[in-house]
């Protein structure tokens, strides 16, 4: 029953269906591949950004990413975990902007209003992973590349809102680091394990072109993110073991 449940999130959640099908084949077969020293896991969590150098603008409303990771066991307290987020997405608020669409007449109805930017990437950060030897708690740090695929301007106004392509005004890649601080619950999911990370992204490319802002606006922001692994049912019963001792 919670297989069905997490599929049904899967499919409601992501609209492409390449991202589905990853998704899908870690929720149907990650726990056929995973030996002791490998595992695949589904990812999932929310992002509170911020931008530096922007001064007209509010703290932007939390988003989104979704997407399959890799857990390598190097020895009983290091990992390498490279992840891929199909799902991705950034948001930011500018109190006063214009549209520029090239009509006079439409542009002039959309000068100096509140705008929402929605980017949406593909993240791909690889955590290098220090586990206690309890097995409780873990310290990573991971480089981490975004790849843009869509950003958009909505210019809000009480008669209706106009939707803008904006990829011409947002940078192509974004790239930075991640720290990230985890908590490992060993009995959940039946021994399999469930991972809660509080993590902080801080990049160091100016994400947004001079038509937004001449500055340099990097990108960061606060995750409150899982991990649900999907490992061996031998290495879930030893982790039951472990948690009774």
């Amino acid at each position: 029953m919670k297989k069905v449940f997490l599929i049904g999130f899967t499919l409601f959640t992501i609209s492409s269906s390449s991202h589905a099908q990853a998704a899908l084949f870690a929720l149907l077969f990650g726990d056929k591949v995973a030996t002791e020293n490998f595992n695949v896991s589904l990812e999932a969590g929310g992002t509170f950004m911020g931008y530096s150098n922007l001064e007209d603008s509010e703290r932007s409303k939390m988003g989104i990413n979704f997407g399959i990771g890799g857990n390598i066991k190097l020895n009983e307290n290091w990992f390498i975990c490279p992840n891929i987020y199909f799902l991705a997405k950034r948001n930011l608020f500018l109190n006063h902007f214009s549209l520029d669409s090239g009509n006079p007449a439409l542009d002039a109805n959309f000068t100096d209003i509140p705008t929402k930017i929605t980017l949406d990437y593909i993240d791909v950060p690889i955590f290098f992973s220090y586990q206690t030897n309890n097995k409780k708690y873990r310290f990573s740090l991971a480089p981490q590349f975004s790849f843009l695929q869509k950003s958009r301007g909505i210019f809000e106004r009480s008669e209706g809102d106009f939707t803008q392509n904006f990829d011409g005004y947002t940078r192509d890649v974004d790239y930075g680091m991640m720290v990230d601080f985890a908590y490992v619950l060993g009995k959940a999911h039946k021994g399999k394990g469930l991972i809660i990370h509080l993590r902080y992204y801080h990049g160091f490319t100016d994400v947004l072109n001079d038509q937004i802002s001449t500055a340099d606006n990097r990108s960061n922001y606060l995750s409150l993110h899982l991990s649900l692994p999907f490992i061996t049912d031998e290495l879930a019963a030893k982790n039951l073991e472990q948690e009774s001792e």
